[in-house]
């Protein structure tokens, strides 16, 4: 998650497709994206303001399914 600064009560999140050394020890890493890249691949299409880059219609995330790690102990 990112911030605004101290106090600011607010948050965005970040879904990228590779890493992103610039964000380390800056943001908390808390999931992967396992299935689904197609939705993501349209939510990139999507229309957006050129002065602060985010869409111009209002996105919602409805659902997510969180999977266990088999691998944890």
């Amino acid at each position: 998650m990112a911030n605004n600064g101290p106090n600011t009560n607010g948050s965005q999140f970040f879904i990228t497709y590779a890493p992103q050394s610039h964000l380390d020890l800056k943001y908390t890493l808390f999931g992967k994206v396992i299935d689904g890249l197609e939705t993501l691949e349209q939510l990139e299409k999507l229309p957006i303001n050129p002065k602060n880059y985010k869409p111009l219609a209002e996105i919602r995330i409805n659902n997510v399914t969180i999977h266990a790690n088999p691998l944890a102990g």
